[in-house]
């Protein structure tokens, strides 16, 4: 897929945050950085939307 470094959103707020950007994908998974805090988490293709 071709989404990397692209910007999304989470559907459910992690700690408050919803923007995304997608680093990678691992396995049936994606590896995101969440905007504003810079934490790194993995989350599954149906956890977001594309901008």
């Amino acid at each position: 897929m071709e989404e990397i470094g692209i910007s999304a959103m989470l559907i459910m707020p992690y700690k408050g945050y919803r923007n995304i950007e997608l680093l990678r994908q691992v396995g049936c998974k994606w590896l995101v950085r969440i905007s504003g805090s810079g934490l790194e988490i993995e989350v599954y293709e149906d956890e977001f939307v594309l901008d």
